[in-house]
């Protein structure tokens, strides 16, 4: 009958009669890990793609707005219209004699 100590027993007999293969799977299980795991690994290099793609798309649409902007820039200094509209939508001004009529909505009602 076969003596039944256990699954550690079954290991450490396993060890001791095939060293070399242990040490080689060993070896392979450690290089795999650091393949894995390392600082310079699959996953650290997946996580930096994934990063690096986030940050193009943000530049791209940063790239995008300076343009927007560098296009109005160049609209308020080539035109006077251009001023006129944005002092009176966003500064509320009139022109001399001009007046401003205020509408009050009561929502309590």
């Amino acid at each position: 009958m076969e003596n039944s100590k256990g699954p550690l027993a079954v290991i450490i007999k396993f060890f001791k009669y095939n060293l070399r293969l242990a040490l080689v799977l060993i070896f392979f299980a450690a290089l795999i890990s650091f393949a894995l795991f390392g600082n310079k690994g699959i996953l650290q290099r997946m996580k930096l793609e994934s990063e690096k793609e986030t940050l193009e798309s943000q530049l791209q649409s940063e790239i995008k707005r300076s343009s927007e902007l560098q296009k109005e820039v160049n609209e308020l200094k080539s035109s006077d219209k251009k001023i006129e509209k944005i002092a009176r939508e966003k500064y509320g001004m009139t022109k001399e004699g001009e007046k401003i009529q205020r509408i009050v909505i009561d929502s309590t009602k």
